[in-house]
Order: structure tokens, then C-alpha cells, then sequence
């Protein structure tokens, strides 16, 4: 990115052949400074950028080893002040802030744009235009090991930190648009640099520059792509946003071929980093492509449950995994949220695009078995046997995400390790209900079910009019099981639905997933979220809840929204101070953000040990 033309004029040839070699050892010495000062610069970026991880990964194992002292009898008493601190902290640092998921999130960025400051300005000539576009080009090209690094799939962070790459998403386009704001920068500058020269005409004409140029191009349509055609269009977003991101990283190279000035070194690495992420997974996809296929079964009010013969590794309820099937789309995969493990299924709601083609293929072939693999499992998320006691809470399709690790829980616990659920669930309308009739019959009758409560919802279900059934507009950005699933999940707002999006259909390997749950909204789009939120003031009693006997879910259901705040107080604080508290959540936005606060609020240095996991998109 960064030009090597000197941002000092020198002096001309007129003053003979000596006057001209000396020049030009001038020039070969200003540039030879100039390089050395800037790697020196990079070399201060990339530590700030890995102290940033560092704070991760070191906050992660620490607080992993104060729960294993917390808990142990003889060191538990001396740790109890460290632990004490932290829990305060994250009292703060989990709370939402206006712009920002939490505070914890702000200040990340806020750091984040910082290092990015402090490169772009220190020891840099303010006053010459060719020294700033030096400059920002460098840190563009910075910058652009760092969108790479987190966009990956398969994400080292998802170990080292907890954090999988759909939580990361948001830094992915944090740090996009950073880049493309510097490379502009960068642009713009060396543009009025060689324009005061007179050299403008002549210096575009050269064959590298040519090529920062449409590497320039090729950044804006990927940004283009991510702000506008997701929001519209998401299978011409996904071949844009790909092909132009190729198209610029390899214009990248032609504009600095110069393996001396290093530049083309770092464009390979990023090149290379996402190469390889996409092998792997490609890789997977075809060794799980033989002898594997699904089998679909429609389900009311535009559901479908898809059966998978053969899971990938370490696959198991509550983790997501992209499903290829070819029958459907031939060039696209999709991921979904797993609900069981023996056999794998998956639950998808019928959108747009890839979940409306294959629910209609379901409803004209019930049962019928197509070829299919899988990629995966991917995502994060707390161990719910680390705590005694879960509390899931999920709105409409967000259940697929809590009823996979409410699986998880039934299938592992035992008599030795009994475990508190409380299990609540809230959706639109009663057909929803059917679409896990199994796992709700497990809740029901399996033998730790008395250590199961379930709460379920219905606010649009016909009701006695003692207790009228709540009709209020819901907001569109809802968890489902499918792309652009504006559905709410019964947790009702007083904001319009948004139009549906189109479908996140993917032209290569990569498709749809939610916002607020793994199994509907492609990672990569960042679906459209409302923030007019859902009334933490409300409830139940001033929804008029009832509950009326459902025989085909086997539990009571009331109508009505819950209030989920005061029922996250009272799981806490019937929880004895010695135990910890797993609160874990999916649904839509607002909801999330209500579930988030209240769980901050909770935390306290002298209470349970509280945890807040969100399958929501972004963060």
C-alpha cells in the first residue's frame, strides 16, 4: 500500500553528473531511513495488537484457575479477595452502553483505535502529505492482518480465549472499516502530494500504481457489499464481498512487488492465513461427504428438521456446524445450530433463499434423504456441568441453541453431578411448540427431569378472556432457525418489523447465521438489528399471563410475556453463595440486552458465582 516515492522534494539534475549522484544517494538514504523507521513503527503495532490478545487469554485462564481455588476447601478462603475484585469488574465491564454491547466491548475498541492513532501520528511529519500517506499505508496493511486474523473460522482464539469467530464478528468489522477509512487516508494524500507536484498523470500510469488503484476499488465494493447489499441481497453481498476482497489482496502485491520494502511479505501472509482457513474447511467438507446424507421432516409453520446420518468429531448440542446440501444448493453451506447429538438434527425456520427451497423440497418429499456433509462443530460455550445451576432462557427459534444445551446437560449429568435447570422458552404461536415436541417430552420424562423447570410462552395463543392474549408488534431482529428470521420469539416490542432481509445464501462455503442464534443468520452479515427493545418494564402480571393446559408439549403454557428479569433475580438469589449460576440466552436482541444488564446487576463479590453467555451474533 505504502508508496516509496519521497515525500521530500530533492534536488534536480541540473547541476551536472555530480549533482545527480549525489541526489540520488540522498534520495537512496532519506528511503533506506524512512524503511527502517516504519518497521520500527509495525513492530510497535504488532505488540499492541498482540498486548490486546494477551489481556484476553491471560483474564480467560485466570479467572478459570480463581473458579478451580474458589471451589477447592483449602485454597478457597485465600483466593476469595482476587475473586471478589473480579466480580466487580465484570459487574461493570458485562453491562450494556449505548453503541457498544458492554462497557468491556468499548473499551476494547477504544484501545483498539488508539494503537491505531498512536502509529498513524508519532514521529511522523504532520505538515508533508507523501509522510502521512506513508504512514497510513503502512497501517493499512496492519490493518489487514487484522480483519483476516478475525475472520477466521477456524480461530485459535476460540481456545486460547473462549471465543469463537462469530463472537468475534464485530471486531471483524470494526477492523474493516478502519482499514478501508486509512487506506483512503492514504490515497487521498500521496493523491494531493504528486497533484502539488505536477506529477500526477505520469506517476497513475504506472503499472504498480494502477494497481493500488484498483485494489482501492476492490476494498470499497467489499465495504459497499458489507453495509448495503446484506441488507437486501446476500447472495450477490457474499460473491462481491469475496471476490473483491481476492481482487484487492492480490492488487495489494502488484502495488508493492518489491520483497526489500516487506510489504509484499505481510500481503502473502494475510493471503496465506485465509487460504488456508478455507482448505480446512473445504477439507472437512469432503471427508465428511462420504457415505453421509440428511433426512427432512416439514414441520409446522414453516419448520424443518434435518436429520444428519454422520457427524463430524466432537460434535455436540448447543455447537453449530455448516451443512452442505448439494440437492439444495450446490455451492453452499449453512450453519445450524445441533439440538441432539445421537442422532444429529438440526431445526431450521423457512426464510428466504436456502431454508424456503428446502423446507418446500421437505413438504413435496416428507422424509425423503438427500447426499449431504458438514463442516464443524464450530462455537463456544461455558460448560454448563462446571455450575450447579443453568438457567436458559430463548426467544422463538432461539431455542435451538438452549434446548442443545439442555441435551448437553441431560446427557452427561448423573446422580453424582445433579445440576438446577430452570428452562424458559417464549414463542408467537402455539404451532411453534411442536417443532421440539421431542426434546420437550425429554425434559418431561427424563429420569433428572425433577431437577428440570420449564417455563414456556405463547403471546399470540388464543386464550380465556380472563386472560386476553397479547398482540403487540414484535421487532425484527430475531434469533431463529433460519436466515433473516424476523420473528421475535413471543418477546413482543412496540417497534415495526423491519422487511425481511434477503436470504444469507452463500456462492461458495459460508451461509447463513443469527445474530442471536448459530442455527439461522450467516455469521459474516450481521443481520439487522433493532434497538427499540424489549420493555424491561413489563410484566407478567401487566401482560394478563395465563396458563392453559397444552396435552401435546406435556407442560403447562402460559400466555403472555415472561418477566425474564425478576425470574434471572430469583434464580440467583435462591442459589447458595458457595455454588455458581450459568445464565445462558438466544433469542432477539432486545431480549438479549435485558438478559445481559440484569445478569450484570446480579454479580456480587459475596453472592454465587454468576456467568452470562449470549448466543448472539457479534459479541
Amino acid at each position: 500500500m505504502a508508496g516509496t516515492t519521497s515525500s521530500t522534494p530533492t534536488g534536480g539534475a541540473s547541476g551536472g553528473h555530480g549533482a545527480s549522484s549525489s541526489s540520488h544517494s540522498k534520495d537512496q538514504a532519506f528511503f533506506a531511513a524512512r524503511q527502517i523507521a516504519i518497521e520500527k513503527h509495525m513492530r510497535y503495532f504488532a505488540a499492541g495488537m498482540c498486548g490486546l490478545l494477551a489481556v484476553f487469554v491471560v483474564y480467560h485462564w485466570t479467572r478459570r484457575l480463581c473458579v478451580k481455588l474458589e471451589r477447592s476447601k483449602t485454597l478457597g478462603p485465600v483466593s476469595r479477595p482476587f475473586v471478589a475484585g473480579t466480580r466487580l469488574t465484570r459487574n461493570l465491564l458485562v453491562r450494556k452502553i449505548p453503541g457498544f454491547k458492554s462497557a468491556g466491548h468499548a473499551l476494547l475498541v477504544a484501545a483498539y483505535v488508539a494503537i491505531n492513532l498512536a502509529i498513524s501520528f508519532t514521529n511522523v511529519d504532520a505538515k508533508s502529505m507523501g509522510a502521512l500517506g506513508h504512514r497510513f499505508g503502512w497501517v493499512t496493511l496492519g490493518n489487514m492482518i487484522i480483519v483476516v486474523f478475525l475472520a477466521l473460522k477456524n480461530t485459535p482464539l476460540s481456545f486460547l480465549t473462549a471465543y469463537s469467530y462469530e463472537r468475534l464478528n464485530c471486531l471483524h468489522q470494526i477492523a474493516g472499516c478502519t482499514m478501508f477509512i486509512l487506506m483512503v487516508l492514504h490515497a487521498a494524500l500521496y493523491t494531493a502530494y504528486f497533484n502539488g507536484q505536477g506529477r500526477l498523470v505520469s506517476i497513475y500510469a504506472e503499472y504498480d500504481r494502477i494497481a493500488g488503484i484498483v485494489a482501492g476499488f476492490a476494498f470499497l465494493s467489499v465495504v459497499f457489499a458489507a453495509v448495503v447489499l446484506r441488507r437486501y441481497w446476500y447472495e450477490l453481498f457474499y460473491v462481491m464481498h469475496i471476490s473483491s476482497w481476492i481482487i484487492g489482496v492480490i492488487a495489494v502485491g502488484f502495488h508493492q512487488p518489491d520483497f526489500g520494502h516487506k510489504i509484499l511479505i505481510v500481503t502473502i501472509l494475510a493471503a496465506a492465513m485465509w487460504a488456508t482457513d478455507r482448505i480446512i474447511r473445504a477439507a472437512r467438507v469432503l471427508y465428511y461427504s462420504a457415505n453421509n446424507e440428511v433426512t427432512l421432516h416439514p414441520l409446522p409453520d414453516g419448520g424443518t428438521k434435518v436429520v444428519l446420518k454422520k457427524a463430524p468429531a466432537l460434535t455436540k448440542p448447543g455447537k453449530h456446524c455448516f451443512i452442505w446440501i448439494p440437492a439444495i444448493r450446490k455451492f453452499e453451506t449453512h450453519p445450524f445450530t445441533v439440538h441432539r447429538s445421537e442422532p444429529v438434527e438440526f431445526t431450521v425456520k423457512a426464510r428466504d433463499g436456502f431454508t424456503r427451497d428446502l423446507h418446500q423440497y421437505a413438504l413435496a418429499h416428507p422424509g425423503a434423504t438427500l447426499r449431504a456433509s458438514v463442516d464443524g462443530p464450530y462455537g463456544t460455550f461455558p460448560d454448563p456441568m462446571e455450575f450447579d445451576k443453568i438457567v436458559l432462557i430463548a426467544g422463538g427459534g432461539g431455542a435451538t441453541f438452549t434446548f442443545g444445551l439442555a441435551m448437553n446437560i441431560l446427557e452427561r449429568m448423573d446422580e453424582s453431578t445433579p445440576k438446577n435447570v430452570v428452562f424458559i422458552w417464549a414463542v408467537k404461536k402455539h404451532e411453534n411448540l411442536s417443532w421440539f415436541r421431542e426434546q420437550l417430552d425429554l425434559l418431561r420424562t427424563h429420569a433428572h427431569s425433577p431437577n428440570v423447570n420449564v417455563d414456556l410462552y405463547v403471546t399470540r395463543a388464543p386464550i380465556s378472556s380472563t386472560s386476553p392474549a397479547d398482540s403487540s408488534s414484535s421487532s425484527s431482529s430475531s434469533s431463529s432457525s433460519s436466515s433473516n428470521n424476523n420473528d421475535n420469539g413471543g418477546f413482543d416490542t412496540d417497534s415495526p418489523p423491519l422487511s425481511p432481509t434477503k436470504e444469507e445464501d452463500n456462492a461458495t462455503d459460508d451461509a447463513e447465521k443469527p445474530r442471536a442464534a448459530p442455527s439461522s443468520r450467516d455469521i459474516e452479515k450481521d443481520p439487522i438489528e433493532t434497538h427499540s427493545g424489549y420493555d424491561t418494564t413489563t410484566t407478567s402480571s401487566n401482560n394478563q399471563v395465563g396458563v392453559v393446559a397444552v396435552e401435546e408439549v406435556g407442560h403447562p403454557v402460559q400466555t403472555g410475556r415472561p418477566d425474564v428479569a425478576a425470574l434471572i433475580r430469583g434464580a440467583v438469589s435462591t442459589t447458595p453463595a458457595t455454588q455458581r449460576v450459568l445464565v445462558a440466552a438466544c433469542g432477539p436482541s432486545a431480549l438479549m440486552d435485558l438478559v445481559r444488564d440484569t445478569t450484570a446487576r446480579v454479580i456480587s463479590a459475596d453472592g454465587p458465582g454468576v456467568e452470562v453467555h449470549l448466543e448472539q451474533f457479534g459479541w
